[in-house]
């Protein structure tokens, strides 16, 4: 059927078709104006050598046509810019729907991740985590009181009266203590 009436075009090749038409419009406008301002100089000229002559009678009518060559001008002029405005509005329609086919992508791919991301695995994570926190605080593993017994990077670097804890034995404490608890809940 498509031999009969011809092939359907999509809305993006109707769009690149007219655009292109207007583009060769604008330039046979502009082609059309160049020769009729070469005409306009040319009439003006033979106006001045008409009138050194003293062939008043040719004058006047050479001017009449130089006044409305140069209307022409202006329409054309004028017409050029009415097709520019139209072309604008053809590519503003061309962006528009790029625009719009890019969020449909959009949409789809984030419906495929809805899809792909399952809200009850999510919460079995995180139930998961949520136990072993529950499991870190019964043994009495805090990770921000162990990050708190760091020694500190910032601040000055005197030292002070005291004598400070190794960190290797700051660990063998913790180590000692943890075996302990650990110990303390197998005897429960």
């Amino acid at each position: 059927m498509d031999f009969l009436f011809g092939k359907r075009k999509t809305p993006e090749e109707m769009l690149k078709q007219n655009q292109r038409a207007l583009n060769r419009a604008m330039r046979e406008l502009d082609r059309e104006r160049m020769k009729l301002e070469q005409q306009e100089k040319k009439i003006i000229a033979d106006i001045k050598k008409m009138a050194k002559q003293g062939q008043m009678d040719a004058v006047k009518i050479m001017a009449k046509d130089l006044v409305r060559t140069r209307r022409y001008v202006k329409k054309f002029i004028m017409m050029k810019a009415n097709i520019q405005a139209v072309s604008l509005k053809i590519q503003t329609l061309k962006s528009n729907n790029s625009m719009a086919q890019a969020m449909k992508g959009v949409t789809k791919a984030m419906a495929t991740m809805n899809r792909q991301l399952k809200l009850p695995q999510i919460q079995k994570i995180m139930m998961d985590d949520t136990i072993v926190s529950q499991v870190l605080d019964e043994l009495g593993l805090n990770l921000s009181d162990e990050l708190s017994n760091l020694p500190s990077t910032g601040g000055s670097l005197s030292v002070a009266g005291g004598k400070k804890q190794e960190p290797q034995a700051a660990l063998a404490d913790a180590d000692a203590d943890l075996e302990e608890r650990l110990n303390n809940l197998r005897r429960d």
